[in-house]
């Protein structure tokens, strides 16, 4: 019941934020558009440059920009950036005060990245609209398909947060996440799918992509969506978002207990 009333009070508050700071929101909204552009213009270069001419391991240049057109859709979904943020709020005490209050912290952190989300479409929606315009993208989605990639895009965000946030704890055992941060975020273009379709991957790294969790917040959604999964592979996909995002919330508690010890213990 508390956190019925206090998480759209969050959420209010993170709006207004939002509002506050709009020219920095917007700059980091448009950042998520510059790296799948660029992605999407060189792996057209590159299809142009193949023995055929044409595709590329049965991607064509408009499949290119429909599959990196939807990691712009998918990773506005599902973004998260506690991993560099809250190792801030742990170093200068302005952590302090939220674990005064009668609900988790984290809490506050969603609100925050809803607001995001939700303040950066007015900006985001019509260059997407004129991307589409230029690249004609050949997404071949469905309507079983579309159904699909609905809850894929929101389990993905569920898992991409969760893990991040736990990450994010390790701010209670180290004094600085910036390498971490780079680093989560490196595996995450890698590994999920933002550098290239893991089907361009060599065997070896996709079996190590099916073994973490970031194959499922950008490239499985994706897919999805574009109607190149059976319905078994969607089924899998789905259920694999899933435990995910149970392994996350058992992390979660552990780390989470063990980690306000630690920063109790140092005297903050």
């Amino acid at each position: 019941m508390l956190l019925r009333s206090a998480f759209p009070a969050f959420l209010r508050m993170s709006l207004a934020t939002m509002f506050q700071y709009r020219g920095e929101i917007a700059l980091w909204a448009i950042w998520g558009v510059v790296y799948p552009s660029v992605a999407m213009a060189m792996w057209a270069a590159a299809v142009a440059g193949s023995p055929d001419g044409q595709t590329i391991r049965g991607f064509a240049p408009r499949d290119f920009a429909a599959y990196f057109w939807l990691t712009m859709v998918v990773g506005h979904a599902t973004t998260a950036w506690d991993v560099y943020e809250l190792g801030y709020f742990v170093q200068t005490g302005q952590f302090s005060p939220r674990l005064l209050r009668p609900v988790l912290p984290v809490w506050q952190s969603l609100a925050d990245n809803l607001a995001y989300k939700l303040v950066t479409l007015a900006i985001l929606v019509p260059i997407w609209a004129v991307i589409v315009l230029l690249t004609r993208p050949a997404f071949g989605t469905r309507t079983v398909d579309l159904a699909a990639g609905l809850p894929a895009v929101l389990l993905a965000a569920a898992v991409n947060y969760g893990w991040c946030y736990n990450v994010a704890m390790l701010s209670f055992w180290v004094t600085r996440m910036d390498a971490i941060g780079q680093g989560w975020f490196g595996a995450g273009l890698f590994f999920g799918g933002r550098l290239a379709p893991l089907a361009l991957m060599p065997e070896a790294l996709r079996k190590i992509a099916s073994a973490l969790p970031f194959k499922w917040v950008t490239w499985f959604p994706c897919e999805t969506l574009m109607g190149r999964l059976s319905p078994a592979a969607v089924t899998q996909g789905l259920i694999n978002q899933l435990a995910w995002i149970a392994l996350g919330l058992v992390v979660f508690r552990i780390a989470w207990r063990l980690g306000i010890r630690r920063y109790s213990g140092v005297g903050a």
